[in-house]
């Protein structure tokens, strides 16, 4: 339409002014003027929606790195690391800062064309001026482009620079929840080793795991545990895994002198408190709850 309305107004100055050559050489021009105008919006247009996808590209960076996840994923999202990410968006803003530039260099040329086409006639000088006037509101398009490309510039380079910090706070934390869980597991394993010894009466005393007490001129004395128990002299097992501690001697009696609860055996004793057998723990947070050291003496 635009263009049919060109014609027209060139055919009309024609018919009044000048001959059909004449005509001619200013539709031409005025066919080359708009050919121009059109060129540099193309690069208007284009450098602004690239600008659009390069800002909405940052957006999503940011989103992913908060943790949030679009509903409508593109590839950008799903193949790429963020590292990756970042890359690409230095890359295009180093892109369309060079769109930029040779859009800037079109102006100028482009102005010189129209300049060369217009000469000194009046006509022309006024179709310069508009011409001048569409190159300026492309230059002021152009410099809030350049704000935003400065503007996402930084984004980019915030960005890479909180990736680094992220890194290194996820390097210091994954530290941690290693130390935390070694010292956990360390925690874990002594709370749940226990210790037991099976023997004579005699051996227990000259190992100083048992004590006499009590008793009348040194008779009646009761075998009870000693006061400093040296590990070196028991067994040590996880109580949550070992849940049957067998006694040597099938023919003999055993009795628990430690203050373990008996309630929590799945082995009943006599009336005596004996045991044959093994000691088959039902409840072994009961049993080990009053002491970590079970001393059984053979009988």
């Amino acid at each position: 339409m635009r263009k049919l309305m060109l014609v027209a107004t060139i055919v009309a100055v024609g018919a009044c002014n000048g001959s059909r050559a004449d005509t001619m050489k200013q539709l031409a021009e005025m066919q080359q003027i708009s050919a121009q105008k059109d060129s540099l919006l193309k690069d208007v247009t284009a450098t602004s929606a690239f600008l659009a996808d390069l800002t909405k590209q940052v957006g999503t960076v940011r989103n992913l790195k908060a943790g949030k996840t679009a509903g409508n994923a593109t590839d950008l999202e799903d193949n790429l690391t963020p590292d990756q990410r970042r890359a690409r968006l230095l890359d295009q803003v180093q892109e369309i800062t060079q769109r930029l530039n040779l859009a800037e260099n079109r102006l100028a040329v482009s102005r010189k064309r129209v300049t060369e086409l217009t000469g000194t006639d009046a006509e022309k000088s006024k179709r310069l001026a508009e011409f001048d006037s569409t190159i300026a509101s492309f230059r002021q398009i152009m410099d809030n482009q350049k704000t935003q490309i400065a503007s996402l510039s930084e984004q980019v380079e915030s960005l890479t620079a909180e990736n680094t910090q992220l890194k290194a706070d996820n390097v210091q934390l994954v530290s941690q929840r290693t130390s935390l869980a070694t010292q956990r597991d360390s925690l874990t394993t002594m709370q749940n080793t226990v210790y037991y010894v099976v023997a004579p009466q005699d051996k227990l005393v000259q190992q100083h795991v048992l004590e006499k007490v009590g008793g009348f001129l040194g008779f009646g004395k009761t075998p009870v545990a000693a006061r400093d128990l040296d590990r070196n002299q028991f067994a040590s097992i996880d109580k949550t895994q070992t849940l049957e501690i067998p006694l040597p001697d099938p023919n003999k009696e055993y009795r628990i002198v430690t203050r373990q609860d008996m309630a929590a055996l799945e082995t009943v004793p006599d009336g005596h408190g004996r045991f044959k057998g093994s000691l088959r723990i039902r409840d072994p947070e009961a049993f080990w709850a009053a002491s970590k050291y079970l001393i059984v003496i053979e009988q």
